[in-house]
C-alpha cells in the first residue's frame, strides 16, 4: 500500500469515526452544539476529509486548501484541551480525553488529521503567508462569531477565555492575541513539516 493509498484510509477513517462522536452528541445531549470550536472544527475536518476522498484523483486547490484550514483547526483544539483546558480544570483527563464523543473530537480525530496531512496526502501548497493566512480564515470567522455573542450576552463562553464579562479587557486581549498567534505559527509549521517530508521521501 503506498502513501497516497494510506492517505485514502486515514480520511475513510477520520468520516466514520466523526460521525461516531456526532451521534454520540445527540444521543447524550440531544444537539449538537455549533457554539464550541471543537465541534465546528471537527464538523469542518469532516466535509474537507468527505471532500478530498470524492476528489482524491485530481484534488483541486480549494479542496487542499480546506484540508489544511480543517487539519489546523483540529489540531488548535488538541492544543487547547492538552495546553489549556487541562490546567484550567485540574487536569481531568478522564472527561477531556476519553468520555463521549472527546476522545474522537479531542484526540483521535486530530491526531489522524494531522498524520494524513503532513505524511500521506497529495498536497501542492507553497508554504507562503498568504496560504498561512488562509488556513487561519476559519478560526478567525469563529472569533468574531463568538466574541460578538459574548459582548451582547447571547452566549457565555462556551470557553473560560471567551468570557468577556468575568475577566479584564487585557486578559480577553490577550487569549485572542496567544490562541491566534499560535494558530497562524502552527499554519506555517504544518505546510514547513510537510516540505520537509517531500524533500526526505
Amino acid at each position: 500500500m503506498n502513501k497516497f493509498d494510506l492517505s485514502i484510509v486515514l480520511n475513510a477513517s477520520i468520516i466514520i469515526l466523526e460521525i461516531l462522536a456526532l451521534i454520540i452528541c445527540l444521543e447524550s445531549m440531544g444537539s449538537i452544539d455549533l457554539t464550541y470550536y471543537t465541534v465546528d472544527s471537527n464538523i469542518f475536518l469532516l466535509v474537507s476529509s468527505i471532500l478530498y476522498l470524492i476528489f482524491r484523483k485530481n484534488t483541486p486547490k480549494i479542496v487542499e486548501l480546506l484540508k489544511y484550514s480543517s487539519t489546523l483547526s483540529v489540531m488548535i483544539t488538541f492544543l487547547v484541551v492538552i495546553f489549556v483546558l487541562l490546567p484550567m480544570y485540574d487536569f481531568n483527563y478522564q472527561f477531556f480525553l476519553l468520555d463521549g464523543p472527546n476522545l474522537y473530537v479531542h484526540v483521535i480525530c486530530p491526531i489522524l488529521a494531522l498524520v494524513s496531512f503532513v505524511f500521506f496526502e497529495r498536497n501542492n501548497l507553497e508554504n507562503t503567508l498568504r496560504n498561512n493566512l488562509r488556513a487561519v480564515y476559519f478560526t478567525i470567522v469563529y472569533a468574531v462569531i463568538i466574541l460578538i455573542l459574548n459582548i451582547q450576552k447571547i452566549v457565555t463562553g462556551p470557553y473560560p477565555f471567551l468570557k468577556v464579562y468575568e475577566q479584564s479587557l487585557i486578559m480577553s486581549v490577550f487569549w485572542i492575541v496567544l490562541i491566534m498567534g499560535a494558530t497562524f505559527v502552527l499554519a506555517w509549521t504544518l505546510l514547513a513539516v510537510k516540505d520537509l517530508d517531500r524533500i526526505l521521501y
